[in-house]
Order: C-alpha cells, then structure tokens, then sequence
C-alpha cells in the first residue's frame, strides 16, 4: 500500500518534479557543469512539461474536462427538500494566518451553492466541509442573510478529509436522507464526490458548477482545438489541472481497488435527475 501511495504521490506531483529538474538543469548549465548525460532528462522533461502545460490527449485539461462532462448540467429541479454543499473553497493555511476567508480557484462551488439556495429559501443545508471550513461558511451565511435554523454543519476539527465530512453529513441528515437533496460541488469533482455519498448510504442528485476546462458540448460556443490550446497556455491551468486531475483519478482509484464502490466512475442515473 506504502508502494501504491508513492507512485500515485509521483503522478500527481509531476509538474513539480519536471519543473525542479528543469530548473536543477538550466542551473547546472548557466555554471557550466552540465554534462551529455543530462541533455537527453531536460529535453524529456521539457517534452513533459509542453505535454502537462497544454490541452491534449491525456492532459491534466482533457482528464478535467472528462471528469466535469460525467454529470450532465441539470436545471434547478422544482420540488427539493435539502442541499449538501461541499467544502475545498477554502486556502485553509492563508484562512488561518489571516483569520478571515482567503478562496482559491474552487470559490465558484460556494458562490452556485448560495445561488441556489437564495432561490429555494425552504431548503435546508448541510456543509460537508473541516472545522475551519464550517466556521467560515456559518460566517458567510450569516452576513448573506440565510437563517441558521436552515443550516447544519460538520463541526469536528478530526475532519481532514471529504470522506470524513461525507460520513459526518450522512449522520446529520438523518432520516431525511431519504428526500430528495441536491449535492452541489465543483464539476471535476462531482464523480468522486458522488461515489463517497454513495458508499455512506445517501443517494443525492448531482448539481455540477464551477467549470473549470471549455469544449464541452454544453458550451455556448464550441471552440476549436486551436482555441483550446491558445486558452491553455494563456492561463497557465495546465499544470494546475495535471495536479487536480491526476488527485481526483487516484481518489476513484482507491474508492475502486478497495471495494468501496463496484465501478471506477458512478453510473449516472438521468431519471434521477
């Protein structure tokens, strides 16, 4: 097991590895100690970081844009009783340091969650998030106006983990679990995220915000493979979504090879939706 998390440690951290050697390289030569034995490593690793920087097969852009297509977008259904928000909205050591919120580039899950649940103000809420995370959105929704008798949070600083939140939430929903719930999260994430919910036992209906990747056939416009690749480099998500990509297949993977779920991705049930 060491052996696996190790491996799965590599793949994910790769654009790190690739970036120190190439940095290691060009320090070497700048100093004039490079030797012929290093030409063939940098040119491979800048091979890989062209690769991981960029919008192709296999990419951290068209592994991302895979996982946001498994869900289908759905519009806002009528009739529901509850919303479970997610939590990684947060940069929880900046949060810390700052005592105040500091969000990264999830934040868009938080905003589409509150969009929802300022136009469905019956619903009831639970936050799947760490302490830190709980604190902060308790916060938030206090300021935006939304009523605590509607909310219900993980509060357990032992929560490290959307596993941990999953099971703690599974608890705070209790019999409603049986209602309908939206489950509301980031795109790329919703396939994991989903199979966690369903290995505690709760079957939500998958509400997928926060795009992140373009070229899905849901898009307003459909760019081209040229446009795709001109945006990739221009905002640098590459390397980011090679980090997120690689971290959410590993997650699938451990879900799978441990027997908590019977496929690697969640079937998708569109009558459900």
């Amino acid at each position: 097991m060491g052996i696996v998390k190790f491996l799965w440690s590599l793949i994910i951290n790769l654009d790190l590895i690739v970036i120190a050697i190439l940095a290691f390289g060009t320090l070497k030569i700048c100093f004039g100690k490079s030797c012929s034995k290093q030409k063939p490593v940098m040119a491979t690793c800048a091979i890989l970081f062209i690769f991981m920087l960029g919008d192709w097969a296999f990419s951290g852009r068209d592994i991302l844009r895979r996982l946001e297509a498994h869900y289908p977008v759905i519009e806002m259904p009528e009739n529901i009783h509850g919303v479970v928000i997610t939590g990684g909205s947060l940069c929880l050591f900046e949060t810390d340091v700052k005592g105040t919120a500091v969000y990264h580039k999830t934040a868009g899950r938080l905003i589409e969650a509150l969009i929802v649940v300022h136009a469905k103000p019956h619903t009831s809420i639970i936050f799947a998030g760490s302490q830190m995370e709980s604190e902060e959105f308790l916060k938030l929704a206090n300021d935006l106006g939304i009523k605590k008798d509607r909310i219900k949070v993980v509060n357990d600083e032992k929560i490290h983990s959307l596993e941990d939140a999953a099971f703690e939430a599974v608890k705070l929903a209790g019999d409603e679990k049986s209602k309908k719930w939206l489950l509301i999260t980031s795109a790329f994430s919703m396939p994991r995220t989903m199979n966690i919910f369903k290995t505690n036992g709760w079957d939500l209906t998958a509400f997928p915000v926060d795009f992140h990747t373009i070229g899905h056939s849901f898009d307003k416009k459909h760019p081209n493979f040229s446009t795709r690749l001109a945006a990739s480099f221009q905002d640098r998500l590459g390397l980011v979504a090679w980090n997120i990509a690689w971290r959410e297949i590993a997650g699938l993977s451990n879900l799978y090879l441990s027997g908590k779920t019977k496929t690697f991705l969640p079937i998708v049930n569109a009558t459900k939706a």
